[in-house]
């Protein structure tokens, strides 16, 4: 794929559907009289109500593990949408390996349905204080960050023998290699790697950043980025694994959180210029290619091929902090559900947030839908893409 072509129509066709995505959220506010559509027009901040809840806690450890068949059928919402996995999740993601969809539970058991449908409790193990799930590509690993933020654990799930593996004591961050044979972590003072086909273990880098997230979506380069929020000024840097260098790409951003395409060649990016957020997509390096016209968060949206889908907020409110309310869960959203077409411009509405309250998050493809997080009810749904 010529991506600088690519990025030269999608600089064009945004301008585009910015204006048409604009005057369609104009016309609702125009048109509504409840809450306000968060568009960011002229630095101005925006304004209105939001839902506010709660959430629940997290299970305790178990040692032992067992395969079991489970069932939970699917729940249909509205013509198009349905409710694909009926009970609270953490954490779901797709393997290309076996077909099939993996789930952790708010207590970290790992769940598989399977290509016929069929549900199997593949880890019994219990999770205490579960932070993070972070799987990789092809979803054949997952990396489980628990027992945070007291005495933080990372450790491995493969879901091929359905076991763990835990990480070296120490381990800070890690992530998976794009073809999911090697794992890259930082403890502190060091960049290490795993070969996971070996299980020897090599040193890549000294380095004293601790607590940096890690990024590895292209084979020879990982990227660096601190932790989201309008108190840090945040950085992101890539790392070459051959020539062992660093490189800053985008330098002294506050509130800087970026969700990247698989490839890593585009990126939908917020941060905030005097706490006023802004929605963007970047290339590869960082560069800006256009502004979004709506707000949301990177969480959000996913970047799928040569479409965008995102969850957009009918509500925001003034006052309102992001990246940091959406994170901490201050805030809930009434989500409307868009499709843009980059190399036509093309934008279609593929869900009303009027139907039902959706504030959408951790957004997937699979068989013709698009699949999300409720986090009003931490469900996934389904949503027909026909």
């Amino acid at each position: 794929m010529d991506y600088k072509k690519l990025i030269k129509i999608i600089s064009i066709v945004l301008i585009i559907a910015a204006i048409g995505v604009g005057i369609y959220f104009l016309w609702n506010w125009l048109n509504s009289k409840g809450g306000v559509t968060g568009i960011i027009s002229g630095g101005t901040k925006p304004t209105t109500e939001i839902i506010d809840t709660n959430v629940g806690g997290i299970g305790v450890i178990a040692t032992e593990t067992e395969t079991d068949t489970t069932t939970q059928e699917s729940q249909t919402v509205t013509q198009k949408l349905s409710i694909l996995i009926n009970s609270p999740v953490f954490e779901y993601w797709l393997s290309s390996k076996d077909n099939s969809l993996y789930f952790a539970n708010l207590e970290g058991q790992i769940i598989r349905i399977n290509s016929d449908n069929t549900r199997q409790l593949v880890s019994s193990q219990t999770l205490n204080n579960l932070h993070s799930i972070m799987p990789s590509l092809d979803g054949s690993l997952a990396i489980a960050e628990f027992n945070y933020p007291r005495l933080p654990n990372l450790s491995i799930f493969f879901a091929s023998s359905t076991s763990w593996q835990p990480l070296p004591a120490g381990a800070i961050s890690a992530a998976i290699s794009p073809d999911s044979k090697k794992i890259a972590y930082t403890d502190e003072t060091t960049l290490k790697s795993i070969d996971l086909t070996t299980q020897k273990t090599a040193e890549i880098q000294k380095m004293s950043q601790v607590g940096l997230k890690i990024d590895w979506l292209k084979d020879n380069e990982l990227l660096f980025s601190e932790d989201p929020s309008v108190e840090n000024n945040g950085r992101m840097y890539s790392f070459n694994l051959t020539n062992k260098t660093f490189k800053t790409l985008i330098g002294g951003e506050f509130g800087l959180a970026i969700k990247w395409a698989k490839d890593g060649h585009l990126g939908i990016k917020i941060n905030s210029d005097q706490r006023v957020p802004k929605l963007s997509l970047i290339d590869e390096f960082g560069s800006p290619i256009a502004n979004f016209t709506f707000l949301s968060v990177p969480e959000k949206c996913l970047i799928d091929a040569q479409k965008i889908y995102c969850g957009v907020p009918k509500n925001t409110r003034s006052g309102m902090v992001l990246p940091d309310d959406f994170y901490s869960k201050k805030y809930y959203f009434i989500d409307d559900i868009f499709e843009l077409d980059l190399p036509t411009g093309a934008i279609t509405k593929l869900f009303d947030g009027n139907e039902i309250a959706i504030d959408a998050t951790n957004l997937k493809i699979k068989d013709n839908s698009l699949l999300f997080i409720n986090r009003y009810d931490n469900k996934v749904y389904s949503l027909k893409l026909d």
